[in-house]
């Protein structure tokens, strides 16, 4: 029963991709990175079904990606994710990030001062 509400929610976030595009592609693209940190922001649905599954979290059973305001980002080290990061476009900053099963990392602080100084870059995107 589980699994076939699982497939069901994927079957219907697969289906709102085309509106994840028209609300997010003007963000695809950007990453930054410490030297060790990278972070990037998620380019599809898939993306974020996979990230929310290898975490343990909620950022795909709760649309995070469907909200206007938000855009979500993943940090990680090489390919092993860190902590997703929601941020608010209108308020440009961080609502939340959080790694494995929600909790916060040893990076945490680091991945937070990374998103800050980066700002800038998503701002222009609200501009252009």
């Amino acid at each position: 029963m589980e699994r076939e509400r699982r497939e069901e929610a994927k079957k219907k976030a697969l289906e709102d991709e085309a509106e994840f595009l028209k609300m997010k592609s003007r963000f695809f693209g950007i990453c930054f990175t410490d030297g060790l940190v990278q972070v990037r922001v998620l380019e599809s649905v898939e993306e974020v079904i996979q990230e929310g599954n290898a975490l343990h979290h909620c950022v795909f059973t709760n649309d995070y990606h469907l909200k206007t305001d938000s855009l979500i980002l993943s940090a990680r080290i090489d390919e092993q994710r860190l902590e997703t990061i929601e941020l608010s476009l209108s308020k440009l900053q961080v609502l939340q990030s959080r790694g494995l099963c929600n909790e916060n990392t040893e990076y945490h602080n680091r991945i937070l001062r990374l998103v800050k100084k980066n700002m800038p870059l998503i701002q222009k995107r609200l501009i252009a």
